[in-house]
């Protein structure tokens, strides 16, 4: 299989990290920079271009999308347009998701939204306990993500990165992109949201920094979820109610802490947390498996995970919530 990789930032470098772990090595990546494009090239060893008409579109067969969230629309209707196979990351616009759910369903190819906490081990075990009925029947849960922004690349001023730009800001991407293992845990999609978006801290941009929402998901489960990037300490957090016990996890242990109602005791389960690569925060094992997971349903071995149906949805819960909850410091 050839791949590829259209965006040559932190993202995009994972993800070719991420092919190699799995020793795919028939890679090309895509960068208008040449600064990027010979980082790439020194580090990885893998052909780059700065311009898509240099390459031929039978130079590949599948496509990583790892650009800022606004142009995967662009690059989802290349890859559509191309029939070729194609992963994309989590994203703040729907631009392009008519296409994907209009095109024939038997045309075989993959369409792989990311979907990468679900692969992390603790929200896997999270959700195994659960489907175990170890706490009885979920009934509600409380979620807290947080980190500062100028953290999040700390080798880049985070005022010219996508992430600090209204339309692409870090928290209109992370509410769906927890949304896609909370709502995993929860069982069911978004039913309904409220609460409140808006800016609140001094940070040099005009983008929103804080996001409250209550979430009624279509089973009856109620999620109240918090998204900031004014913690100084980076945080996510989630604390599960079901009609048994409780499940508390936080990303500094390396436990999920069970309450059990009938017995009034406590257990600890370990977990193995995975390590990051130097310069990231977050484990590397989670974009390892989830890369793994997307060579499967290349393979035909398994079915995609998660949908752009399921995507959508996150999606369109963030837009009523923009909408209703708009709030000015």
């Amino acid at each position: 299989m050839r791949f590829l990789v259209i965006g040559l930032g932190s993202m995009g470098k994972r993800r070719t990290r991420n092919l190699l772990a799995h020793d795919e090595r028939d890679i090309v990546g895509f960068d208008v920079s040449e600064e990027r494009r010979n980082e790439v090239e020194s580090e990885f060893n893998v052909k780059t271009v700065g311009d898509l008409a240099d390459l031929a579109t039978d130079a590949y067969d599948a496509i990583i999308i790892s650009t800022p969230p606004n142009k995967h629309g662009d690059y989802i209707r290349k890859a559509l347009n191309e029939n070729k196979h194609f992963f994309v990351e989590v994203t703040t616009s729907d631009d392009g998701y008519d296409e994907v759910l209009t095109a024939p369903k038997d045309d075989g190819l993959v369409r792989a939204p990311s979907c990468t906490y679900r692969f992390y081990a603790p929200i896997k075990e999270m959700k195994r306990q659960l489907d175990s009925g170890r706490i009885g029947k979920l009934l509600a849960f409380q979620h807290h993500m947080g980190q500062y922004l100028p953290d999040w690349h700390p080798w880049e001023d985070y005022r010219h990165v996508y992430f600090a730009k209204k339309e692409t800001s870090a928290i209109r991407e992370m509410f769906p992109f927890e949304q896609i293992w909370l709502s995993w845990l929860a069982g069911a999609s978004i039913d309904s949201v409220a609460g409140f978006i808006g800016k609140i801290s001094d940070l040099d941009m005009d983008a929103d920094d804080y996001l409250s929402a209550a979430v009624r998901y279509e089973n009856g489960v109620i999620g109240n979820t918090m998204i900031d990037v004014i913690s100084r300490k980076p945080t996510r957090r989630v604390r599960l109610l079901g009609t048994e016990g409780v499940i508390d996890w936080e990303l500094s242990s390396p436990t999920l802490r069970i309450y059990d109602a009938k017995t009034k005791e406590t257990e600890e389960v370990p977990i193995d947390m995975g390590k990051p690569v130097e310069g990231y925060v977050t484990a590397e094992d989670m974009y390892v498996a989830e890369m793994g997971t997307f060579l499967r349903a290349l393979r035909g071995e398994a079915p995609w995970p998660y949908s752009f149906e399921e995507d959508l949805r996150n999606l369109r819960a963030l837009y009523d919530l923009e909408q209703s909850g708009k709030t000015e410091a």
